[in-house]
């Protein structure tokens, strides 16, 4: 495929993978402009289940035959290179395209073009937009790197504005063509998909610096972007948006923003924790470049309630209260564990093991001194690695418990004399938390 207009409506497209967060937005938006879409995954998910309701054909398992009436074959770069599917493909001649150039071709079909960037807050910062642009009536389409409680992963609008997730793993981001270039932050995350921490920034770098580029002040890094159409937000350095007179009140924060040092007004959050207001000044400067009323993206950013495995409560299990949150960096982790008011037991699942390996003593910091239960890896894309796997994790943290399996996991949970449990993770550990709600 060279350009989105080679595509036809009778243009079967099969996605390998379809049950992940980017491919099934990628999958909604398909079925929404009328494509005839497969495709397949290893489980059958509520993400599954629900693109099967709105008309694609589901694979469970990967095969060949997958993909005998596929004229294109969409697949992401955790996809390994030996799939059957792939093979499959390039033998019969089928035409084959990563899932961010296909979401780049997507994304040049609007006129306004809204990158969200960062190791960490993205998905966040990607869903208050989509609230606040909706809220404001702009009508956004947008592609939402995790579940909003309103709007899921996917919100299809018109070809005005496109809000989107754009991740820095194996650089793909630099196939998404954007006008505002949010970055959050840059931190030592997915560096096995960089040669090193310089290939990072610089990497951030080219991804931003043929737009306005929207940065965090307080980041020391997002700090060395060289961008000469660029738009500042912080707390501490000065900036040009800022949170100032900040508030805490039950995990909370409140604030006053000035903008270009005019105090503009009082901003609430609903949402928890000092990081998000980072997230609501990315928010801000985005939506008032755009047109948008304080008085309307204040309203809006009161009434956000989050996404999904940020801090959910997902139910009871024994009289016990379990709560999901998608940490999976040791920054991340530290954020989420410092937000935390009562005295939790915490289950952590490491996300691959080359993320566990780079940052094994971040990690050991963050989670020594806890009542914790390290969950057996997930493995994601890789290998198995017994240097940065979820055991040897548990190795250098004297006190905790390993669990390789369900049953295991209950029973530590059971056993322990904690009224709360924290899941932390990026894997399947939030479904296994559900799991055993449901099972009892």
């Amino acid at each position: 495929m060279r350009t989105f207009s080679d595509l036809k409506k009778e243009t079967k497209i099969h996605l390998i993978g379809i049950g992940g967060i980017s491919m099934s937005g990628i999958a909604k938006w398909l079925l929404e402009n009328g494509y005839k879409v497969s495709g397949s995954d290893i489980n059958k998910s509520d993400m599954v289940l629900g693109l099967e309701r709105l008309g694609a054909k589901i694979y469970i398992g990967h095969r060949e035959e997958n993909v005998l009436d596929a004229n294109l074959v969409i697949y992401t770069s955790a996809i390994q290179d030996d799939n059957l599917e792939i093979l499959k493909a390039k033998k019969l001649k089928i035409p084959l395209i990563k899932r961010s150039r296909f979401l780049g071709e997507i994304i040049n079909l609007h006129k306004n073009k809204i990158g969200i960037s960062g190791c960490h807050g993205k998905t966040t910062v990607t869903a208050m937009l989509t609230h606040a642009f909706n809220d404001g009536g702009l009508n956004p389409t947008c592609f939402i790197g995790g579940e909003d409680k309103v709007y899921s992963n996917f919100v299809s609008g018109k070809k005005e504005y496109a809000i989107f997730e754009a991740c820095e793993f194996r650089k793909n981001f630099l196939d998404l063509k954007t006008d505002i270039a949010v970055v959050l932050n840059i931190d030592n995350d997915h560096l096995d998909s960089f040669s090193c921490f310089d290939d990072l920034v610089k990497t951030y770098n080219d991804f931003s610096k043929n737009a306005i580029l929207v940065y965090n002040a307080d980041d020391k890094h997002c700090k060395k972007l060289n961008n000469l159409s660029a738009i500042s937000f912080g707390i501490e350095n000065d900036a040009m948006y800022m949170a100032k007179n900040i508030k805490e009140s039950d995990g909370k924060y409140s604030f006053n923003l000035y903008e270009y040092g005019k105090n503009l007004g009082k901003v609430e959050l609903t949402v928890v924790g000092k990081h998000n207001i980072y997230n609501a000044l990315a928010t801000i400067v985005v939506a008032r470049k755009y047109g948008l009323s304080f008085d309307k993206i204040k309203k809006s950013l009161k009434t956000f309630t989050g996404v999904k495995r940020r801090n959910e409560f997902l139910g009871e299990f024994k009289g016990k209260k379990f709560y999901a949150d998608y940490a999976h960096h040791p920054t991340e982790l530290e954020a989420t564990l410092k937000n935390l008011k009562e005295d939790f037991l915490i289950v952590f699942q490491p996300h691959t093991y080359s993320r566990t390996k780079l940052l094994m003593d971040e990690f050991v910091r963050v989670l020594k001194n806890k009542d914790l239960i390290i969950y057996k890896t997930y493995s994601a894309r890789e290998m198995f690695d017994l240097e940065g796997s979820a055991y040897a994790l548990r190795k250098n943290l004297t006190g905790s418990f390993y669990a390789e399996d369900k049953e295991a996991l209950k029973k530590l949970i059971t056993n322990s004399n904690k009224k709360s449990v924290m899941f932390l993770g990026a894997g399947d550990i939030y479904d296994i938390a559900k799991e055993i709600i449901n099972e009892r």
